[in-house]
């Protein structure tokens, strides 16, 4: 260090470690909290208009303020431009739950074009497919709550309370689930 002592002061670079640690100092926003339980119904709305299910728009909107809080320094402190500024976020989780989901059916569609279902409704799968790898990788628990939701077209909710789970547990284990084996596809793409 050089040019320690000459009034320069040497910071070594930020890690998520160091900033988990030490959080950056935030500019609060004392009426942010009433504003957002205020737009919270309206936005709901929003959602549930644009959405197909309740559990989606209630997904959409818990991801909307979870945005809105994080960058609460930059939400606007009039009611109009803050207003805006949520649609503008929202529009974003939006599209993002647009994706999402035409993600989700396309991965419905390459599991129902690797297995075979039969008359008795048993599946005989093609052990030599990607898709049959990728699900066989996983935990036999987050296999079962995808099939679920991918094949007997369940909320993911509903087959977290089939399999004994809480709805946040659920949805928590079906995230990673989905988030493993889409990189278990993208690498067998890769090969």
């Amino acid at each position: 260090m050089p040019n320690a002592g000459r009034g320069v002061t040497v910071t070594s670079p930020v890690t998520e470690e160091s900033h988990r640690d030490n959080p950056p100092p935030t500019i609060e926003n004392p009426a942010l909290s009433p504003l957002l339980r205020e737009l919270m119904p309206e936005l709901l709305r929003y959602f549930g208009r644009r959405v197909p299910s309740a559990e989606d728009a209630a997904d959409c909107l818990g991801e909307t303020m979870i945005v809105l809080w994080r960058r609460r320094a930059a939400v606007p402190l009039d009611r109009e431009p803050a207003r805006r500024y949520a649609y503008g976020v929202a529009a974003n989780v939006l599209r993002e739950s647009h994706r999402g989901r035409a993600r989700q059916f396309a991965l419905t569609e390459r599991l129902v074009a690797d297995y075979d279902i039969t008359r008795d409704g048993v599946v005989e799968g093609n052990e030599d497919s990607d898709v049959t790898r990728a699900l066989n990788a996983l935990r036999p628990l987050d296999r079962e709550l995808v099939l679920l939701v991918a094949w007997e077209g369940f909320g993911v909710g509903e087959a977290g309370a089939i399999l004994g789970l809480s709805d946040q547990a659920s949805r928590a284990r079906y995230s990673r689930a989905r988030a493993r084996l889409r990189r278990s596809l993208a690498s067998s793409c890769d090969d």
